[in-house]
């Protein structure tokens, strides 16, 4: 009985050591989490751990807080139609690696500001407020649609 238990130790010992970070490959998020406290989003490459619903200040040591899709839809930016731009209601928030160069990221990503990717550091007091995150490779470039769609205007009956 005496023997198991050093082996023991240095089993739990080893597996708290490989804890999987935010930003690690994975395919399930068994992968990210064993306690179901972070998810893999598969739609990244090779999977991407992370916590998805984050709050400010809220992701674990050297990750970032990122919302997404905080901007108010282009075609209802002059509409008035009850929305309340503090908190905008599709906004996604997602747990990230920070970084400083692309040298801190894995293969087949790269170190950039989240405004670069139409994004933003939600992290009112986080040190890492303001570096990188790693994002996945892309030469995409955001094109605002040329015309907005009518579709969120209010006609002149509409507005009175």
């Amino acid at each position: 009985m005496r023997t198991l238990l050093p082996t023991t130790v240095l089993v739990v010992l080893f597996a708290m050591g490989c804890r999987p970070e935010i930003g690690d490959e994975c395919v399930t998020s068994v992968d990210c989490s064993a306690q179901g406290d972070r998810l893999c989003d598969t739609s990244q490459p090779d999977g991407y751990c992370t916590i998805f619903g984050c709050e400010p200040d809220a992701c674990p040591d050297n990750s970032v807080c990122v919302g997404f899709g905080q901007e108010i839809d282009p075609a209802c930016a002059n509409a008035d139609v009850g929305t309340d731009p503090r908190w905008p209601r599709f906004e996604r928030t997602f747990c990230m690696i920070a970084c400083e160069t692309n040298d801190d990221c894995r293969d087949g990503y790269v170190c950039a500001l989240p405004t670069d990717r139409r994004a933003v550091a939600i992290d009112l007091e986080n040190e890492l407020r303001g570096s990188g995150v790693c994002f996945v490779a892309s030469d995409a470039v955001f094109q605002p649609p040329a015309d907005p769609p009518s579709s969120c205007t209010l006609d002149d009956d509409e507005a009175k």
